[in-house]
Formats: structure tokens, sequence, C-alpha cells
């Protein structure tokens, strides 16, 4: 009967119901990574490796391990308590999108971030979902002040604690959604690294594929929904810094941003779902440890990068040095998006003044210049002009078109105008030919016949 059946299913094009203990997957070719990657002492139990307790709920049992930090933990260039001190609400002028409500603090807020069998698809599953949460810790694995209105709910946080929801087999993911659809209606909203792109959508696919086996009160975690406040960081973090780094994932951030370099025990992102199939395979729980180290590290990141932004999108920093010169231009045009004019000439000046290149400093005298201009602040924007050819060599022909129309329209100092018109031409002529704009030498031969004109015109009269 058994070979029938599976005749049929061949012959149907149907594959066999999945098993507690197999997922979806598309293998990764990273055989030889993860022989290499694996520690050399794989084996224990779960409970060993990644403390923690069994939680029960009305569908079933998943396993949750909690670690907390004290706030005065530093993580690089950021103590966890800094987060406390800021508003996110900052970074709602930069990015709407976010909904982030003015009153909204981080105290208010869930730190998410999952681990996953693959990257996309609907059979691919968060095995893990860690969540972050600035509170008063008591040592429980659930929190003192859950409770909505309680004292505990306004009392002082004194750790940042990070619950990771795991599933120890696939049939308990419907128990791991409950779970943590409970803990998010303790909170306001939600903080994610690339949260919107990949953690969020996957998160409301899976209680929608679990509808069947969840209770009507966690059909749908509300927090995760789309219009609801959610701060990615990853489009602010772009914004800031990726004329500095070639990559803005989450750990070249730590690196290179917070200052931050983990330990030995990570395991590369790509190797994280071959791993967790290991453990359903073997039932050996060694390498899983790393994985919850990396999900754990992941969230404290996010919660300092957090407040790290904050300030310097608000410019508080303490010390104005932190930030390289690619950065403060890159917050300057941030500022001039919404008319902070101080804050970006602030920011420019600043940018200038620790530019190594000339490539960067002539963006910086092209954008700064540009703002004086359109303020109609023509007398800056030409001592800026000129300490702009000044200063690089080799400048870009700007400065000296700039000059030329500033005196022409401005000062009606034809003589001056001319002379710069003249340069300008001059300096165009002096390029390669593949370096010139299609009509840039027309355009500056005809401003300077025009220009000479009006002289001509005016010793006549």
């Amino acid at each position: 009967m058994s070979n029938a059946l599976e005749r049929l299913r061949r012959l149907a094009g149907l594959r066999p119901q999945r098993s507690r203990t197999e997922l979806t997957y598309v293998p990764l070719d990273v055989e030889g990574e993860l022989q290499s990657a694996r520690s050399p002492a794989a084996q224990g139990r779960l409970e060993e490796l990644a403390p923690g307790q069994e939680v029960e709920t009305a569908v079933g049992c998943c396993y949750v391990a909690t670690t907390a930090f004290p706030l005065e933990e530093e993580r690089g260039c950021e103590r966890l308590a800094n987060a406390l001190e800021v508003r996110p609400a900052t970074l709602a002028l930069f990015h709407p999108e976010f909904r982030l409500d003015r009153d909204l603090r981080f105290t208010d807020a869930v730190f998410l971030d999952t681990e996953t069998t693959g990257l996309g698809g609907a059979g691919v599953y968060a095995f893990m979902v860690g969540v972050g949460t600035f509170e008063r810790w008591e040592g429980a694995l659930h929190r003192a002040d859950s409770a909505a209105g309680s004292e505990g709910a306004r009392a002082t946080p004194t750790h940042f604690v990070i619950r990771q929801f795991f599933m120890r087999h696939p049939g308990e993911e419907a128990a791991l959604l409950a779970a943590l659809g409970e803990l998010l209606e303790t909170k306001q909203w939600l903080v994610t690294f690339n949260g919107r792109s990949f953690d969020l959508p996957l998160l409301r696919s899976r209680y929608r594929q679990n509808l069947a086996f969840l209770p009507a009160h966690c059909h749908r975690a509300s927090r995760l929904e789309e219009g609801q406040p959610h701060l990615d960081l990853l489009p602010p973090a772009r914004r800031l810094w990726r004329r500095r780094l070639q990559s803005c994932r989450l750990i070249h951030l730590e690196q290179r941003v917070l200052g931050v370099e983990r330990g030995e025990e990570d395991v590369p992102g790509a190797l994280i779902p071959a791993l967790y199939l290991d453990y359903l395979r073997t039932g050996q729980a060694g390498e899983m440890r790393r994985v919850f180290y990396h999900n754990r590290e992941d969230i404290v990141s996010m919660a300092a990068l957090a407040s790290h932004l904050v300030r310097v999108y608000a410019s508080e920093l303490t010390q104005p040095d932190e930030l390289a010169a690619e950065d403060l231009f890159s917050l300057a045009l941030c500022h001039e998006s919404q008319d902070a004019t101080s804050l970006a000439e602030r920011a420019y000046r600043l940018a200038l003044e620790r530019a190594a290149t000339d490539a960067l400093r002539n963006e910086i005298f092209a954008r700064w210049s540009a703002l004086l201009k359109r303020q109609a602040r023509w007398k800056e924007a030409a001592e800026l002009w000129e300490r702009w050819f000044t200063t690089v060599k080799g400048a870009d022909v700007t400065p000296f078109i700039e000059l030329a129309k500033y005196h022409e329209w401005q000062t009606r100092d034809l003589e001056q105008a001319e002379m710069w018109a003249a340069w300008a031409l001059h300096t165009v002529e002096a390029l390669p030919a593949h370096r010139r704009l299609p009509g840039q030498r027309a355009d500056l031969e005809h401003r300077l016949r025009r220009i000479q004109n009006k002289r001509k015109n005016l010793r006549k009269a």
C-alpha cells in the first residue's frame, strides 16, 4: 500500500507531508565554510548552552533564552543607558514613514531580530525571534512590569533584557508566535534593522499561515502590521554612512561606527540556516549556542546604534570629532533637506575642515555655496566661491562661473565679471575633451561676449 501511495504522489507531483523535523529549504552551497565554522565541541543540550526556560502557551511550548544587560554596559562608543536619554522622534523629521510620535521613547520599544531558514519564500521559517526591551529586571523570565498601567510599567529601567524565542522543531512554531505576540502587545512600537523589507513581512506571513493553530487573540500581532510605529535603522544609517562605508550591514556598522568587535564564537549569518538544519537532524545544540550569540549581539548593537543615530541626527554628539568628514557631509545634506540651515552650515563647516580629498572638498563647496545662493546671501556665497578655487587645486569650473554671474548681476562690476568669465573659459579649454560638459564651452563664450558687449555699450554711453 505504501509503495502504491508513493507512486501516486510521484505521478501527481505531490510531496509527502512534512514531518516535525523537516523544513522546506534550499541548501546553501556553504558546506566547506560550514565545516570550518563548526566548533570542536558541537554537542550538548540546549538548556545548558543557552540558559532559559520552556514556555507553555495555549497552543503548545517553545523555548525562551533570557539575557539581561545592565544599562551601564558599554557598546563601543555608546552606553546602553544613552538610549533612555534621547528622543526617537528626531528621526521622524528625516523619515516620516516611520510614524514616530513625539512622545515615543525607547523604553516603549521592542528591538526585534529574526534568524530564519532562508531568505524568502512560503517555506521559510523564523526559527528564532529575539526581542530586546528596556525594563526593571528582577531575574524573571517574564517582565516584572508587563501589566499595562502597573507601577512596574512606570518604573525606571535597570537593564536591557533580551528574550530569544526558539522553536526546537517546526511543530513549536505556533507556540513561538503566540508567546511572541503576547510580549509585543506589552510595548508600543518596534525597532529593527532592515525589518521593513525582511523581518516584519516574514513574521506577518508566518502568522497568516498559522491562523488555524493560533487562538483568536493571536491571529495577528498588531505591532507587526503596516502603518504601526516602526523604526528601521537601516535607511537612516545608509543615509548617514554610505559615503564612507562600502557596506552598511549591521556588523560593519558595529566595527566602523560603534567600534565593536565580536567574539570568536560569532557565526556568519549565511551559515545560520544550515546550522539550524544540522541541529534538527542531530539534536546536538553545540552550534546553536553560536546562533543565539549572533542574534543577541545583533539586538544589543541595534540598541546602541539607535541611540547613536538619534544623537548624530540631533547634532548632540559630545565629541564632534566622532564623525568623519564624509559623515558630516551626509549629515549636512540631511539637515538641509529639512531647512535646518544653521545645523546644515555647522556640519558643512566641520566637514570641510576634516575633508582629506579634493573630490570631497569640491562636493562640500558646491553644496554649501548653492545653499547660500538659494538664500540670496550673495556676499557669503562669493567668499566661499573664492575660497573654493584657492583651496582645491584644479578646482571645478563652477566657482569661476558663479563669480562671473555674481559680479554681472549682483555687484554690477562688469570688469570683475569679465575676468571671472574669461578665467572660467580658460579653465574649460585646458580640460581634456572627455571632461568637458556638452555645450559648456559655447555657453561660456556666449557669456563672455555678452559681458564684453555690455562694457562696450557703457563706454559709449
